[in-house]
């Protein structure tokens, strides 16, 4: 239960205890093999001048006092254990500690100092991840906002409720992806490529890069699908490094100042419409779901990536097709798994190891739709037929095991679901909206939305975010009865889904980026 606080503390006290435990005897352990060491150089040496006193004395000229004799051997005695006691001191400060910082004070749970310097994880934790927008559709990829204090009107022509407006230099259908007070974005053409970091606070761009392109295949050319383009994928952040990749298999990683840290090239991949598939990530781990070319031809592949460095930390081949889904990181009981959706498999992965966890054959073609979970379920669509939903504590295949129930519905074939764990809401490009009951799959309500849309739904609080394709936002109360609250516009075509912050919203246009919100 990670929202629990008391959990939290009882956790975050835990460790400290066992920690602090950990270094103490390792430090007591370091110390106590000079300790052992001087205390043998001791006894041979106390050994030595004991054997010395015991043997019998050599009649001298002049005879000592048996009582003065005595006195003579207790000081000696004495002698030799003060000097022993400070050997030992001296070997017990001298010697070197282990190679652990205890000297630095930091604090305990409950503020105390522990004289332990914990090191810090090389990532944000899901606290953290929920603050921001790390991902395609934000944190775990679910479409949900934490903030209910998002802006619900703005109006171009007068500017009210737009905080700024930026062009952005090259097109992408790429959404905005925002840690801390910078948003980031790819743009690209058949010449460019480029990352773009710009400001949360004034839209200015603080750093871009352009991607070099990767060495050419002989004799192989990239088409790109037109409704595609060449900068689909949306960036990812681990909140430490940013990530980026493009159509032709091109990816980044940078640290958030700009600087680039690592590139790599996966090839040219067959695709039908383009490469299109958004990245994630887990813990300092980036997840690349490659899939491309047909079933037979055994390409298609899963890969993690070390954030510091692009190498490859595991990956596992995948036997499907190309898709243009995303992969998201769902936590199902005490273990998180990554939930996959191509043809004609939906897989689970292990993301620390890659190693298969279930999988359903339930899939057919031109896969656009990505997963989404809730109640330890996995909800994904067949588009223009179904939509399933998968307990997922199976192992193995669980086709015929694991499929809680199969709803015949108008399944979208761009935007994916979004759930508040009640209901599921599914968003058709033409504008029919589907509501269905999340445990059962009753159909609930379907209505029709007057616009298309190629954006996925977003859930802040009670309400649904829509996002048509000509800029109009529709706000529709997530409930089991359709209400529409308003409406509001923005110049320019939408296809991008937005970022939600709290009392803002990013928005990519094909030609700017927006802020909304009240000053």
């Amino acid at each position: 239960n990670p929202k629990d606080e008391t959990v939290i503390r009882e956790v975050r006290r835990l460790d400290w205890e066992l920690r602090r435990t950990y270094f103490s005897r390792m430090f007591f352990s370091a110390r106590g093999k000079y300790f052992l060491l001087g205390s043998a150089v001791i006894g041979l040496v106390s050994l030595q001048i004991a054997a010395a006193l015991r043997k019998p004395p050599r009649k001298p000229k002049h005879s000592i006092d048996s009582t003065v004799e005595k006195k003579l051997r207790k000081q000696t005695g004495a002698a030799v254990g003060l000097t022993g006691g400070i050997l030992l001191c001296v070997v017990f400060v001298l010697a070197p500690a282990p190679q652990y910082d205890l000297s630095s004070q930091t604090s305990a749970p409950d503020g105390a100092a522990t004289g332990i310097s914990t090191p810090q994880p090389d990532y944000a934790g899901w606290e953290e991840m929920q603050k921001n927008w790390p991902t395609f559709r934000g944190p775990g990829g679910l479409g949900i906002s934490a903030y209910t204090t998002v802006p619900i009107s703005w109006n171009e022509a007068t500017g009210e409720g737009i905080l700024w407006k930026a062009p952005v230099p090259l097109p992408g259908n790429n959404s905005p992806i925002v840690w801390g007070d910078r948003i980031f974005l790819t743009g690209g053409d058949s010449v460019r490529k480029e990352v773009y970091c710009f400001s949360l606070k004034t839209g200015e761009i603080l750093w871009k890069d352009r991607v070099e392109e990767p060495p050419a295949a002989a004799g192989e050319e990239l088409e790109v699908f037109e409704g595609n383009g060449w900068a689909t994928p949306t960036m990812a952040c681990d909140g430490l490094r940013v990530y980026a990749i493009f159509a032709n298999g091109m990816a980044a990683g940078y640290d958030l100042s700009g600087k680039r840290l690592w590139t790599k090239h996966f090839g040219i991949p067959e695709s039908i419409y383009g490469f299109a598939s958004s990245l994630t990530v887990y813990r300092d781990l980036l997840l690349i779901q490659f899939d491309q070319a047909q079933v037979k031809d055994n390409k298609s592949v899963l890969y993690a990536l070390r954030g510091k460095t692009g190498e490859v930390a595991w990956q596992v081949p995948r036997p499907v097709a190309n898709s243009w889904t995303s992969p998201i990181v769902a936590e199902a009981g005490q273990n998180a798994q990554i939930i996959t959706v191509s043809e004609p498999w939906v897989i689970a992965y292990n993301p620390a190891t890659g190693e298969e966890l279930w999988k359903a054959d339930l899939m057919g073609m031109d896969l656009a739709p990505s997963a989404i979970f809730a109640n330890g379920t996995a909800y994904v669509i067949q588009p223009g037929k179904s939509m399933f939903a998968i307990r997922a504590d199976g192992k193995g295949d669980v086709t015929k095991t694991h499929v809680a129930w199969t709803a015949d519905c108008y399944a979208p074939d761009v935007c994916s679901p979004v759930s508040n764990g009640e209901l599921v809401f599914l968003l058709a490009t033409s504008g029919v909206m589907t509501c269905l009951d999340a445990k059962s799959g009753e159909l609930i309500w379907e209505e029709e939305v007057d616009d298309s849309f190629m954006a996925s739904p977003t859930l802040a609080g009670e309400w649904l975010y829509l996002f048509g394709e000509k800029g109009t936002m529709h706000r529709i109360k997530a409930s089991r009865v359709f209400e529409i609250s308003g409406t509001a516009s923005l110049d320019g075509q939408i296809l991008a889904s937005p970022a939600f912050l709290d009392g803002r919203i990013i928005v990519r246009s094909d030609s700017n980026l927006y802020c909304l919100g009240n000053k």
